[in-house]
């Protein structure tokens, strides 16, 4: 099939998530036609990664450890309100316009979250799509240690709660946290247990 996109129509007008319709022409071999795409987006006109095709980071995710041989990881329960309940995730946030780095954005976001600095940060992977059927959002993993102590700066709505888990005892945290566990803290949980079983 060949996709064109020909127009792009937002709908709603919100602060920090917006809806559009991408509409393609779309040839399937026997002819053109018409096909909507619903969106969701933090990006407006002009900047949606659809037209642009940089593939930036909207966010990061921090993958945050203790230098010890049997190293905790750094995780925060937070208030989710799409879920109406508290999700176990890693400290997280989006690339402010001032941000020179998605490095950057890991540091601040760290240490607004949790209070703790995080040094060596590194990025693990590249800016990559959480949800490609939905929203054209991209995320970076930073990847980084923690054991020194600031002042968190929670914004005024934000609910978090920090937390170091052994690596050796984080298995038995999600069976009995009785909270709902992130996919990226799974699949990221699964391969720190390969890395350090070396």
């Amino acid at each position: 099939m060949d996709w064109k996109l020909i127009r792009i129509e937002k709908e709603t007008n919100h602060p920090f998530l917006n809806h559009f319709v991408f509409r393609y022409e779309v040839n399937k071999g026997s002819g053109v036609t018409e096909y909507p795409y619903y969106v969701a987006s933090r990006r407006e006109v002009g900047e949606l990664q659809a037209e642009t095709r940089q593939y930036e980071a909207d966010g990061v995710v921090v993958l945050a450890l203790t230098e010890e041989k049997d190293p905790s990881l750094l995780l925060i329960k937070v208030f989710r309100p799409a879920l109406n309940d508290y999700v176990i995730e890693f400290p997280a946030g989006l690339v402010d316009r001032n941000d020179t780095s998605p490095l950057q954005t890991a540091i601040r976001e760290t240490e607004e979250e949790t209070g703790f600095i995080l040094k060596d940060a590194r990025l693990f992977c590249p800016p990559s799509p959480t949800s490609s059927g939905l929203s054209d959002e991209l995320v970076t993993i930073v990847e980084g240690r923690v054991d020194e102590k600031a002042v968190a700066s929670l914004e005024e709505y934000e609910d978090i709660e920090y937390r170091f888990v052994k690596l050796s005892k984080i298995k038995e945290y999600f069976a009995f946290s009785g909270k709902l566990v992130a996919l990226n803290v799974r699949l990221l949980v699964e391969y720190l247990l390969e890395r350090y079983r070396a």
